[in-house]
């Protein structure tokens, strides 16, 4: 089944779901970003695309995607073969936990959208062996266990870093206007700056923009602020301090786009 959730064990930093579609091509899965947690995703079946900012990446059964929040990403597939994978979802209190922040560098010491696949085709297969054991102790509900195979997995994680790679961009001036955005969110940005900076009209360019990724710019670029919002937040800045580095022009603006995107008050950021 498709899943709108996120699915964390009780009293736990990481959760782990099993999930099998009959047809998924049927199904809509929607551009989107998990708040605050760590997304791992490896294709048991199925002929699938993972779409990240702009860039889509090819996978086949055995192949590992992965995103950390801020990547807006989703799961594309192309035909009616059934669509099984394992899903794991790690908060990031899991590495203060368990002192292991320095595991985190497959997730950030790269470019957004981009490294964001570990191919089976690696000769040494123990990553897949890992999650599949993973599964196991998760299904048996040993928990105890299946959080020391987290950490071992996320070791793996890194050891394959550098074999991450295989996307391709399918409109490249879409991707570099995604990554001037990411890089400007606490600035002036607005069509009118975007189509001279990119020598592009703006009707065209909007309309490319949401044929690649289904949002309009003025949303993605309010989505990707509420994003870095919730980030200065939760680092220590107030609601209004991280509302205007984010590139809100006032708190009023800033409460109304997140209640219009998120449905709840920004007071109730976790």
């Amino acid at each position: 089944m498709a899943r709108s959730t996120v699915e964390i064990f009780p009293d736990r930093n990481f959760g782990l779901v099993h999930d099998i579609d009959e047809k998924p091509n049927i199904i809509e899965f929607a551009l989107h970003n998990h708040d605050d947690i760590y997304e791992i995703v490896m294709l048991l079946n199925g002929d699938c695309e993972f779409c990240v900012e702009g860039n889509t990446y090819k996978i086949n059964p055995g192949d590992i995607v992965f995103t950390r929040p801020f990547e807006l990403h989703k799961m594309v597939c192309l035909s009616e073969r059934t669509y099984e994978r394992i899903i794991l979802y790690i908060r990031s209190d899991y590495f203060k936990q368990h002192k292991c922040e320095d595991y985190l560098e497959v997730f950030k010491n790269r470019e957004i959208g981009t490294g964001n696949l570990i191919s089976q085709n690696i000769k040494d297969r123990a990553l897949n062996n890992c999650f599949k054991r993973l599964d196991m102790y998760c299904s048996q509900k040993e928990y105890n266990v299946a959080e020391k195979i987290v950490y071992e997995f996320l070791y793996l994680m890194n050891c394959y870093r550098n074999d991450s790679s295989g996307f391709h961009t399918k409109d490249e001036r879409v991707r570099k206007i995604i990554m001037y955005i990411n890089d400007h969110l606490s600035e002036n940005l607005n069509l009118d700056i975007l189509s001279k900076k990119f020598f592009i009209a703006k009707q065209y360019m909007c309309k490319v923009f949401k044929k690649n990724t289904g949002y309009t710019i003025y949303q993605y670029i309010s989505y990707k602020r509420i994003l870095l919002a919730q980030e200065l937040y939760r680092s220590g800045q107030s609601l209004t301090q991280a509302s205007m580095n984010a590139g809100f022009n006032d708190y009023v603006n800033f409460y109304k786009t997140y209640m219009k995107y998120i449905g709840k008050s920004p007071k109730q950021i976790d």
